[in-house]
């Protein structure tokens, strides 16, 4: 019997009454309710452990290939890619300009 069945037992004891070993079958239950709940945050604690280990390394091998990628931006090809008017690239103008450009 589990715990909760053990507890309506005491109280509706019925006609033949509370069985003589109730306490004992109640510590019994109890003790084994705790120890798989206990077991099982165990277990939770240890994966959760294990995943954040897993996404420590994970960040440390982005950041890794992150910097292995050798983004620069001067490029020593010789060629031009700037293909605007402006001398600040910043300066995107507004809507107007930007229909005066397309219709050229």
């Amino acid at each position: 019997m589990d715990f909760e069945q053990l507890v309506a037992m005491l109280r509706n004891p019925g006609e033949d009454g509370i069985p003589e070993t109730i306490y004992d079958d109640l510590s019994a239950s109890y003790t084994d309710a705790t120890s798989t709940r206990d077991a099982k945050i165990t277990t939770s604690g240890e994966e959760l452990a294990a995943a954040q280990a897993e996404i420590l390394r994970l960040k440390s091998h982005n950041y890794d290939l992150l910097m292995a990628t050798g983004i620069d931006n001067s490029d020593d090809s010789g060629e031009d890619d700037s293909n605007d008017d402006s001398s600040d690239p910043d300066d995107i103008g507004d809507d107007e300009d930007f229909f005066e450009k397309k219709e050229d």
